[in-house]
């Protein structure tokens, strides 16, 4: 299952903004059992960390870490702020 991370804004920066945006995906997209959910951050200009971390954790805690990936990118702003989360 593809997440288009676009949906949730174009400049994603605050935690409390990543809390909810994690909360809206668990609502709405409802993955088969063993299904990856990747998460596609095409068409987005800015990722803070605190934001996907909350998106991260909150995923990871509900489908598991090998699960949930980030889709290739070159959006500087995604690739440092999963370095900041993942080190």
């Amino acid at each position: 299952m593809r997440i288009e991370i676009k949906r949730y804004g174009n400049v994603l920066s605050s935690r409390p903004a990543g809390r909810e945006a994690a909360l809206a995906m668990k609502a709405y997209q409802r993955p088969k059992p063993g299904e990856k959910i990747e998460l596609d951050f095409s068409g987005v200009l800015s990722v803070g960390p605190s934001w996907l971390d909350e998106v991260l954790s909150a995923l990871r805690a509900e489908y598991g870490t090998k699960r949930v990936v980030c889709l290739p990118t070159r959006n500087p702003s995604v690739i440092e702020s999963l370095k900041a989360i993942d080190s």
